[in-house]
């Protein structure tokens, strides 16, 4: 059956191709921001920094052990081909079964992962380099032609001659893929496992022992404390953040333009947009007088008087926890190993 010319002649358009584009280059970055803010939120992002206590195995392994965990698990994806990273990605996944209110943990690692799906397919199928799709794939397929201007800007651009759906040969396109969609989807394998990895630190062990086992590690305590002081504000940012603008609300302010005329709507929107940057204002003023609390009790604490401190709670390595460490030294070797065999490295485009 032969496609219908007219579908071709609406499609490509001149003025429906544009639109097509437009909303192309903007849909991978709007859906992926909607899906992180809607499906999360900031009582999401707040909870992602709140520890937990649990009981389970995962719970009592040393800090260190699941901070080397991340790092091996990055390192292994970042050199190795993408099902390996695959397979890692299932199984870190496995580990948040031993997680306490594993139902709570899941609605926030679930929406980072599946954001990072369709923000990289999306990126892949319109920028990935043609010259490297036809290496790993040897044949590209055009999904849809896109204007020839967009090459300036990276979009992939065919070397030859293509058939494209509806519009049948057309030479040197440039366009959205099917490789680079697949492509993306495999990349992306690399990413969530260094995700998943870092996020079940986060979930399974508290800020307080993360500092001590980086000091413990020979980590300087300031800067120690820089990196548990930068992850504990954010929270706090995102509550400050919640207290002005529910006060706005209170107000009467509207974050959501409600006109269906164009102009009054532009006009409401460019109003949304002031009150936001002014609401700013408010949340820096509360960030500062959080940041000039947390000082005074660093100083009522004596911090750095004294170069080695001594805590309520210190941080032993186990039994367990050479166990785990023994698996991790054994799947980095593994993992380098493997990367040097035909066919089972990174590939040479891996952004």
């Amino acid at each position: 059956m032969q496609p219908s010319p007219i579908i071709g002649q609406v499609l490509y358009n001149p003025i429906v191709n544009w639109t097509i584009t437009l909303v192309m280059l903007l849909y991978g970055p709007v859906l992926v921001i909607y899906l992180i803010f809607k499906l999360i939120g900031f009582q999401g992002y707040m909870s992602l920094f709140r520890f937990i206590e649990g009981k389970s195995v995962i719970y009592r392994l040393d800090p260190r052990v699941k901070i080397l965990l991340s790092i091996v698990i990055t390192t292994v994806a970042a050199i190795t081909i993408w099902w390996i990273s695959a397979i890692m990605f299932i199984a870190v996944m496995a580990l948040y079964s031993l997680l306490s209110n594993i139902r709570e943990k899941l609605r926030i690692a679930v929406p980072l992962i599946l954001a990072s799906f369709i923000g990289t397919a999306w990126t892949e199928s319109m920028f990935a380099p043609y010259s490297y799709l036809q290496v790993i794939f040897h044949h590209v397929t055009f999904l849809y032609v896109l204007p020839q201007s967009l090459a300036i800007f990276g979009v992939t651009q065919g070397s030859g001659s293509f058939y494209v759906p509806y519009l049948g040969y057309v030479s040197n396109p440039v366009g959205i893929t099917w490789e680079g969609i697949i492509y993306g989807l495999q990349i992306t394998f690399r990413a969530v496992a260094a995700i998943a990895s870092g996020l079940l630190l986060i979930f399974s062990t508290p800020p307080s022992d993360i500092l001590r086992s980086l000091e413990k590690s020979g980590l300087p305590i300031e800067l120690g404390f820089t990196l548990l002081l930068a992850v504990s504000s954010v929270p706090k940012v995102l509550e400050n953040s919640m207290v002005v603008l529910n006060s706005l609300r209170a107000r009467g302010v509207d974050f959501r333009p409600r006109s269906r005329n164009p102009i009054m709507f532009i006009r409401e929107s460019l109003f949304i947009i002031r009150v936001v940057i002014m609401a700013l204002v408010g949340i820096v003023i509360l960030t500062l007088r959080d940041a000039r609390q947390i000082a005074i009790a660093a100083d009522i604490r004596a911090f750095r008087a004294f170069r080695k401190r001594t805590y309520y709670k210190d941080i032993r390595m186990t039994r367990m926890d050479y166990i785990a460490l023994a698996v991790l030294i054994a799947l980095l070797a593994a993992g380098i190993y493997i990367s040097g065999l035909p066919g089972m490295g990174a590939v040479p485009y891996n952004p």
